[in-house]
């Protein structure tokens, strides 16, 4: 097991349902709340222990953590650098293959970039490895040569997905035509070589950021995609963390950009193209059902020895103990298990804040949380940190009822969700302090909505359900059958091309 300080190694334990080992590790002293708790839920059922699942059928890996193509639109920091870390450039072959359980359960394993999947070194071995999955590659075909197409053709890539964006000045190339230019050819030139080499792989698809800056292009793009031998297309809303650029989304002004992008998508789907959003829908409209909560996991390296987990492909983050998802007992732990449960078992507003608000199936209310975010209105006599921090001091000094208040202060008008789910994680421990579990049990219900990263919430919340169970469980729904989706696609094509 990887090395983990006492609370992590606590918490890792509760929640992977090793009871008697969290029992020991409490015995030192350094958690009493969490200690009594334990006591009192002593031989009462595991929680939601009915929500465990078979292993994940995607398998996502990001391979490289460098780029040089600079894309102004870049939220993960290659707008200014080339790399993300100093001494970390690529996932590591020994990276890759202690992820391989995982793949040998999958069906599909996916390579994208939080920069260039193409400039790893390791890429060709990685394919080599796993030549009987469906293997997806994303790149911006900036570094693909006659020769590296060649060599993915040999070890058997299944799907290249090139992202591209026209003309958009934030977009991949800037919208220089030179760069435009040469991105077609090489689409061409991966057509020419899979017939050279008498290969249907791989197959080719598109991703289309699509901004306020492309929008009335994308159906131009896209016919553009269709005479190049495109059938597949994906269109993904662009994202910024940039004052500067929000107002280039179509989250700044997002009815008057839907009611644009969707006869187009309709269009071409009509014709049969099959262009969809990132959320696998058809059009940008939301959707009750997550494609990702339970079909993936995504393994991200953050260091030579280290890889974080993610099962979403949004911003929802798992616990820190639970990242390096070491085997089954983490993808069954409690915090996956209560995440099935709220978006298997209970009401949508129940459900993390980063799922109310996806990119991928909540798209209006992803707009109405960019646009209070990116307010340029900013209330000087009320800062949520400032109260928070105060907060913190009075209960450190166990002034409770102080404490307690300037917590609830903090919560208002706060669009920072881990600063509100941190809060609410305090509001929570003072009412265990004063016994009051359903009040207890109700803040950190509220801390892990807002911050699902705070793996002592998720602890307190395990003993918490085992004293309280919920008296009817409803029916579960079916998740989200992504897989199908994906095989159908692929089956289709087998089938136009064999």
């Amino acid at each position: 097991m990887r090395e983990m300080n006492l609370e992590q190694n606590i918490i890792h334990s509760v929640l992977t349902d090793d009871l008697s080992r969290a029992k020991s590790l409490l015995e030192q002293g350094e958690f009493p709340l969490l200690a009594e708790l334990m006591d009192r839920a002593h031989e009462k059922a595991l929680p939601l222990s009915h929500l465990k699942s078979e292993a994940p059928d995607f398998v996502v890996f990001f391979p490289a953590y460098t780029c040089g193509v600079g894309c102004k639109m870049c939220c993960t920091g290659f707008s200014s650098s080339t790399q993300l870390y100093e001494d970390y450039l690529y996932m590591s072959p020994d990276q890759f293959d202690s992820c391989m359980p995982w793949v040998q359960n999958s069906s599909y394993v996916i390579f994208c970039g939080l920069g260039e999947t193409l400039e790893s070194p390791h890429m060709i071995r990685f394919l080599e490895k796993i030549q009987d999955k469906i293997s997806i590659i994303y790149t911006s075909g900036v570094p693909l040569t006659r020769e590296k197409i060649r060599d993915l053709i040999r070890a058997e890539l299944k799907i290249l997905t090139f992202s591209f964006d026209g003309k958009a000045p934030l977009g991949h190339g800037a919208g220089n035509p030179d760069y435009i230019r040469k991105f077609w050819q090489k689409i061409d030139w991966v057509q020419q070589l899979k017939s050279e080499m008498n290969s249907i792989f791989p197959k080719i698809t598109l991703n289309i950021t699509v901004s306020q800056d492309n929008q009335d292009e994308l159906s131009e793009i896209i016919g553009t995609a269709q005479q190049h031998g495109i059938q597949e297309i994906m269109i993904d809303p662009m994202t910024s963390f940039d004052q500067h650029n929000f107002e280039k989304t179509i989250f700044a002004d997002f009815e008057s950009s839907k009611n644009k992008i969707n006869p187009i998508l309709d269009r071409w789907n009509s014709e049969g193209l099959d262009v969809t959003q990132t959320g696998f829908a058809k059009s940008f409209l939301d959707s009750s059902s997550c494609p990702y909560v339970d079909n993936w996991l995504t393994l991200i390296g953050t260091g030579p020895s280290t890889i974080k987990a993610g099962v979403c492909e949004g911003l929802l983050e798992i616990p820190q103990p639970l990242r390096s998802f070491d085997n089954q007992e983490d993808w069954n732990s409690f915090p996956i298990r209560y995440l099935r449960y709220m978006h298997f078992c209970a009401s949508e507003k129940s459900r993390p804040m980063h799922c109310q608000n996806c990119i991928l199936t909540n798209l209006k209310n992803y707009a109405d949380l960019s646009i209070a975010r990116n307010s340029s209105e900013e209330n000087t006599e009320h800062n949520p940190l400032a109260e928070y921090r105060l907060a913190s001091r009075l209960k450190a000094e166990k002034k409770w009822e102080e404490a307690r208040q300037g917590f609830l202060k903090a919560l208002e008008n706060n669009h920072d969700f881990a600063l509100t789910g941190k809060t609410c994680f305090h509001l929570g421990e003072i009412e265990l302090s004063r016994k009051d579990y359903k009040e207890a049990r109700k803040y950190f219900e509220l801390a892990v909505q807002y911050y699902y990263d705070h793996g002592l919430a998720f602890a307190y919340l395990y003993f918490l359900f085992m004293l309280d169970p919920p008296s009817q469980m409803p029916p579960r729904r079916d998740k989200f059958d992504a897989s199908r989706l994906v095989s159908t696609l692929y089956d289709k094509y087998l089938a136009m091309n064999s």
